[in-house]
C-alpha cells in the first residue's frame, strides 16, 4: 500500500464506508443541459463547470462542440483511467504511462428512427488501454486493469440495464 496523499484519502474513505455504509450512498451531481439553438446545448454542473454539445453538420448541427455520444465515450475513458490510477495509488504502483481510448460503433438510423429494429445508441463499445508502470509485469498490470474495469462506475452503468425515468414539466420556460 502507498502512503501518498491520494492513497491516504482513499483509505480514509474506504474505512469510513466500511464502518458506516450509509455514508457511501449519495446523489450524484446533476448535469443540466439547456438548449441554446440549432442542435446545441450548454451543460452545467453544480460547481459551475460547463460543456457545450452540438451535432455534426451531417445531422443538421453546426459541429461547433462535441456531440453527446462523444461525451459518453469521454466519460467512459476518463472514468476508466481515473479508477486505474486510484487503484494503482492504493497498491503503491507508480504508473509511468496511462492512456485510455473509448471507441464505439453506432448506426444513425436508430437515432433518426429510420429503422425501428436499429438501436439508437452504440452497437458496440471498446476500450484501448495503454499502460506501463515501474517494476510491474504485464500480468500485474492486467490484474490492475481488470480490477478497475470491474469497479469503474461508468463502465458498470453501461454494462447493466438502469431504469431511466423522465419527469416532464410542460409550459413556457422563464429565463432565470
Amino acid at each position: 500500500m502507498s502512503d501518498s496523499p491520494i492513497s491516504l484519502a482513499l483509505q480514509r474513505a474506504e474505512e469510513a464506508f466500511a464502518q458506516k455504509p450509509g455514508l457511501a450512498l449519495q446523489n450524484d451531481a446533476p448535469a443540466k443541459a439547456v438548449f441554446v439553438g440549432g442542435l446545441a446545448t450548454q451543460v452545467a454542473g453544480p460547481a459551475g463547470h460547463t460543456v457545450g454539445t452540438d451535432m455534426p453538420v451531417t445531422l443538421g448541427g453546426a459541429g461547433a462542440c462535441p456531440g453527446p455520444g462523444w461525451l459518453m465515450r469521454a466519460g467512459l475513458a476518463s472514468c476508466t483511467a481515473t479508477v486505474i490510477a486510484m487503484r494503482a495509488e492504493r497498491l503503491g504502483i507508480r504508473l509511468t504511462r496511462l492512456a485510455v481510448t473509448a471507441n464505439s460503433r453506432s448506426d444513425a438510423r436508430g437515432l433518426l428512427g429510420v429503422d425501428p429494429l436499429v438501436a439508437a445508441g452504440p452497437l458496440e463499445v471498446n476500450l484501448d488501454i495503454d499502460i506501463a508502470a515501474d517494476g510491474q509485469t504485464p500480468e500485474s498490470l492486467a490484474e490492475l486493469v481488470a480490477w478497475a474495469d470491474a469497479h469503474s462506475p461508468v463502465t458498470n452503468a453501461l454494462r447493466r440495464a438502469i431504469d431511466v425515468q423522465s419527469q416532464v414539466r410542460y409550459g413556457a420556460i422563464t429565463p432565470a
